[in-house]
């Protein structure tokens, strides 16, 4: 009877026995309720964290061509989706459309991922939440359109390819599509306004350098449609991202920049080219922007100029590089130093990127491989040529395939040359030198007017 304690008034031992009881299994209740509270109140303050990186849609964006659309939809990581279309109803005024659920994914109220695009294939992205658990994204067609729908990886993002010269809007989409959904697309939701001019430019500032012709560009100084050829050079790096140190302290990023601009005023100046620089100043520009900068303009030819770097300071040579796959470790390790910040792949075997075989496949699609072999070929054999009976031992590495970010998806010849190894003594002195830069932009020059006098180029296309 020692463990017993009153509960209440009275004196007969039944009664404390019956309050002893009811406050032992009161406590016990408690201490098992603790113990649950203990395990689920930690998971779930620790699910809303958790679900807001998995559920946000980071951005979306698009580029076109001529004949294509591109829309990239960035998520926070690695999202299921699926996709449909849903026909126009002219008699309703109702557009073709494609739409794209995405799983685990809210988008909220504020719609502030809703995209004006204006273009031949597609009008606007609207976005909106499907259900509880899935966010609808719907492109709004302006016509018959063949789609291809990705994920990639890094960093997560949908890629959604429209092919197609686009016609009026409210018919069909193509037959050729996908299966269609078992649940109809939300009616059509009021539109962003369309943007003015100036909002239809790319968010970066990209110089544009026209010239008159000279005699020696009457051949190149016009393109098939009767415009100018259009040039576009992208100097690597720039900004937060300086790439690789050189020699003498210089950093890849100002070698090339002063590289890229002598390059494009001996273009235009001599061969009356329309050139565009993806920067013009040390200004960082993603790699995704470097080329949807070279679509929008329907450039002719795309070249990426990069100084190499190693630990081993004894390696030198010049190399161009057309976008393909490949299993060299030494270009392994170099497509990881050039794709740079945008990459973040650190101890990740790049060949085995989920991207690339679709970055493979894109580049089959636009048909341009062929070209693009060609470019390196002219470009690297051109700066060589110039540079070998000018400097004592310039070594040439040849062409080259790996998979650069910055040609991705590229609708145009695009190549990425390494004038030489920064790193090393000699090629990393010179480099530092304006006159042998100048020599580089002279055999860069040689290489893109080389190609676009080639008569060989209009049998590849």
């Amino acid at each position: 009877m020692s463990d017993y304690r009153p509960c209440g008034r009275g004196t007969g031992h039944g009664l404390l026995e019956v309050c002893w009881l009811v406050r032992n299994r009161a406590n016990r209740l408690l201490t098992a309720a603790l113990g649950v509270l203990a395990i689920v109140l930690p998971a779930q303050l620790a699910a809303p964290s958790a679900g807001l990186a998995a559920g946000t849609i980071r951005s979306i964006r698009s580029s076109a061509g001529s004949d294509y659309t591109r829309i990239v939809i960035e998520v926070g990581q690695a999202t299921k989706y699926r996709y449909g279309t849903v026909q126009g109803d002219a008699a309703k005024k109702l557009p073709a459309r494609l739409y794209v659920d995405l799983e685990g994914v809210r988008v909220g109220k504020s719609k502030a991922h809703d995209l004006w695009v204006g273009d031949a294939r597609v009008k606007q992205v609207r976005t909106g939440q499907y259900t509880d658990k899935t966010t609808r994204v719907v492109l709004e067609l302006e016509g018959p359109v063949t789609p291809n729908v990705v994920s990639l990886t890094t960093p997560p993002r949908i890629i959604i390819d429209l092919k197609g010269k686009g016609v009026a809007a409210g018919q069909s989409v193509a037959k050729a599509t996908p299966k269609p959904s078992p649940k109809p697309a939300p009616a059509a939701a009021p539109g962003p306004k369309a943007p003015t001019a100036a909002g239809s430019t790319p968010k970066v500032a990209v110089a544009s350098i026209g010239g008159t012709s000279s005699p020696e560009s009457t051949r190149v100084a016009r393109s098939e449609s009767g415009r100018p050829k259009r040039v576009v050079i992208d100097a690597g790096h720039g900004g937060r991202d300086p790439g690789a140190k050189g020699y003498q302290g210089q950093y890849e990023k100002q070698t090339v920049a002063d590289i890229s601009k002598r390059l494009a005023e001996k273009l235009k100046s001599r061969l009356g080219v329309d050139v565009v620089m993806t920067r013009s100043d040390d200004r960082y520009v993603p790699l995704g922007e470097r080329k949807d900068i070279a679509n929008r303009k329907e450039a002719d030819v795309f070249v990426s100029i990069h100084a190499n770097a190693s630990d081993n300071k004894k390696l030198r040579g010049i190399e161009t590089y057309y976008l393909k796959n490949s299993n060299d470790r030494a270009t392994l390790r170099l497509a990881k130093l050039e794709n740079g910040v945008d990459m973040l792949i650190k101890g990740r075997d790049i060949s085995a990127d989920a991207d690339l075989p679709y970055i493979l496949s894109d580049m089959v699609q636009g048909q341009k491989e062929a070209d693009s072999i060609l470019l390196a070929n002219h470009m690297q054999d051109e700066l060589v040529g110039y540079l070998s009976p000018r400097y004592h031992s310039v070594r040439s590495l040849g062409v080259k395939q790996g998979p650069f970010m910055v040609l991705d998806g590229t609708y145009m010849p695009a190549v990425l040359v390494e004038v030489g190894f920064i790193s090393n003594s000699l090629e990393g002195r010179r480099l530092a030198v304006t006159s042998y830069r100048d020599a580089v932009a002279e055999g860069l020059y040689r290489g893109v007017k080389r190609y676009l006098t080639d008569t060989r180029v209009a049998q590849l296309r």
